[in-house]
């Protein structure tokens, strides 16, 4: 009986150390950001910098942490908002990947930003040509706009 109960409870400990193993890779996995490729890398980038403005978030997007023209477009954002009291919709469209090689790319999107002004909707778009680098997955490492 002594038998059976100690292989039982080797089985049980073996399932239970299987099945945190297993949750440890799941939260892994889906917790970590995506940059499997570079617009990816760039629409992440930007949907935490200009949509959530999430600082912390958007570097795990960057080559070193920011990227100065799109920070500056973001707090142009935000101060026209204080502004005119409104509340801007940003989005992203039309992201392409522009150039690419083993470990460079290039990335065009359009960032336009909408909202109502009294009473009137308006909206602006801008293109942004987005330089990246293969550093353990896509990061942006400039951004300029170029329309």
């Amino acid at each position: 009986m002594r038998t059976v109960l100690t292989v039982v409870a080797g089985v049980l400990a073996l399932l239970c150390l299987g099945g945190v193993a297993t949750a440890y890779v799941w939260y892994s996995r889906a917790s970590a950001p995506d940059r499997s490729t570079p617009d990816v890398a760039v629409i992440n980038y930007l949907q935490a910098t200009l949509v959530s403005r999430d600082s912390n978030r958007a570097k795990l997007f960057t080559c070193d942490g920011a990227v100065s023209s799109v920070d500056e477009f973001a707090a142009d954002v935000a101060r026209r908002e204080q502004e005119l009291g409104v509340s801007f919709a940003i989005n992203i469209e039309d992201v392409a990947v522009a150039e690419a090689a083993a470990a460079d790319a290039s990335v065009i999107a359009v960032i336009r930003r909408s909202a109502a002004i009294d009473g009137i909707h308006q909206s602006l778009a801008d293109t942004w040509r987005f330089d990246l680098k293969d550093r353990d997955g896509w990061r942006v490492c400039s951004g300029s706009k170029i329309s």
